[in-house]
């Protein structure tokens, strides 16, 4: 009975020096970063959900403020997390053949192959029949609906401020973006601006806080990678697209384009039937079905709602704590539009050049999408830092450290505008700041975001003025297990009429 006992001890001392000795990949490299726990890695709290994967890389960021690079763990496999500029602008930019994919895992949903997910010679043929679909010329195409969700918009607000309440505006500002994003991607003219949540507003919180097992797969793909393929979770939210490009395809075909929106190019696109493009595989067709069209339609709902009402909401609630550069951007605004007879226009926006810089700052204080993800396509030796990683390893760029780092920004912590002053911007280095990526695979919708959000913050400062509320936070909470930077408590402010 002691041998036995013996026996069952040495055999679990040897499975645990094995499982350490599967930890052991960076301590070998002379790379630093949090130690490990078993089986979870560094990962245990994004596991049980107590933890996003953004709040854990921005607290290893923080947490080696001297090192170049971090060492992670998912689960048993290694993880590179980047804090070095010029490194993010290797892999971001240089290299960027060498690392293209996200190396996401997707489920089996029809709508997985959209350009923010797809990898390989697939993102490829995306992005390049795409692309045409966010020039500057299809941009001013769609500005008059923009302008017509605008004054809907304003006149909502108008209403509500007859009522005498507090406003969230987190739920505001998403009723103003669901209703572009309905007019500019699908030709729908939403009525979001009511009290009564129609299948869009719902489908977006489905999206962005998905059911309990769809989290927990995400969170689980994070240890085992490759588990969400084995599941379709999101059936919902696969059928109402599908179903909503159906009857828009239906209703538009065989007409000519009318309202150059989003959906007239991408059916446009579709009309060639497939495409195909050489790689080191053979030869790729990807057939341009209703199913592909959907999953960009979802790519394009989902980042053009979310980011835009997230970032317009931050702006709201650090405008109302700085009076004085709310007023600098009246009176810019006031000053601009003079010179277009009254009118917030596409060209008045390209000169509101403080807007801008205070969009900006929203966006660097505030990272909606605080961490960028890539996979090393081969092996590869890190420059500088002499440090070989395998193919196949994650890549992670943690944005919020970066834009939250003192050696970048002075006093990080304060809203500052002045930080992309030319000046300033000038003398930062590049990679510091990145709310939309950087390099080939950077948001490909940045330019609509940008100005559907300036556009709307535009008019809405013109005509009001927004202070704290009682139920206003001198610090915003937020959440820490949310996927895109949300507030616990919502934003809340008092608006009023200039």
């Amino acid at each position: 009975m002691v041998l036995f006992y013996l026996s069952v001890l040495i055999f679990i001392y040897g499975v645990y020096l094995y499982l350490k000795s599967k930890h052991n990949f960076w301590k070998q490299k002379g790379v630093k970063g949090p130690e490990p726990l078993p089986i979870v890695g560094n990962f245990g709290k994004v596991l049980i959900m107590q933890e996003s994967i953004r709040t854990l890389c921005q607290n290893a960021y923080e947490q080696y403020p001297n090192e170049k690079i971090v060492g992670l763990y998912r689960g048993y496999t290694p993880t590179l997390l980047l804090r070095d500029p010029e490194l993010i602008k290797q892999v971001l930019i240089k290299d960027f053949d060498l690392f293209q994919d996200r190396g996401m895992s997707t489920s089996r949903s029809k709508l997985g192959k959209n350009l923010f997910e797809a990898d390989g010679e697939t993102w490829r043929v995306l992005r390049h029949k795409l692309t045409p679909v966010f020039t500057s010329k299809k941009l001013k195409d769609m500005i008059p609906l923009v302008e017509h969700c605008i004054d809907n918009y304003i006149h909502y607000v108008d209403t509500l401020i007859e009522k005498n309440i507090h406003h969230e505006i987190r739920s505001l500002k998403s009723k103003y973006t669901l209703q572009v994003i309905g007019s500019c991607a699908f030709g729908l003219q939403l009525n979001t601006f009511s009290d009564k949540e129609d299948e869009f507003s719902i489908m977006a919180k489905r999206i962005f806080n998905p059911k309990p097992f769809s989290k927990a797969l995400m969170m689980a793909d994070m240890i085992i990678p490759g588990i969400r393929k084995l599941f379709n979770t999101a059936t919902d939210v696969q059928d109402f697209f599908l179903n909503l490009i159906s009857n828009v395809i239906k209703q538009r075909e065989h007409e000519p384009m009318k309202r150059k929106d989003f959906m007239d190019l991408l059916i446009q696109l579709r009309e060639q039937g497939k495409v195909s493009r050489k790689s080191e595989d053979g030869i790729l067709e990807i057939e341009l079905d209703d199913g592909l069209i959907a999953a960009q339609a979802l790519i394009f709902y989902a980042a053009g709602f979310e980011t835009s009402s997230a970032s317009m909401s931050f702006m709201v609630y650090e405008l109302s704590l700085h009076q004085d550069i709310q007023d600098k951007i009246y009176e810019e605004i006031i000053g601009i539009t003079a010179k277009y007879n009254g009118k917030i226009t596409y060209e008045s926006i390209k000169e509101m050049i403080y807007l801008d810089m205070v969009f900006d700052e929203t966006l660097r204080k505030h990272a909606v999408a605080g961490l960028l993800i890539r996979k090393s396509l081969a092996d590869y030796t890190m420059p500088d830092v002499n440090v070989y990683i395998p193919k196949g390893m994650p890549i992670f760029i943690p944005v919020s450290g970066l834009q939250l780092d003192k050696k970048y920004y002075h006093n990080p912590k304060e809203f500052n505008p002045e930080n992309f002053s030319a000046e300033k911007k000038a003398a930062r280095p590049p990679c510091t700041y990145l709310p939309f990526g950087e390099g080939p695979r950077n948001c490909i919708g940045m330019r609509f975001a940008k100005v559907q959000s300036l556009m709307g913050m535009a008019a809405f400062l013109r005509k009001f003025r927004v202070e704290p509320s009682a139920k206003t936070k001198a610090e915003l909470n937020y959440k820490t297990t949310a996927l895109t930077l949300e507030s616990k408590d919502g934003i809340w402010v008092k608006i009023s009429r200039r």
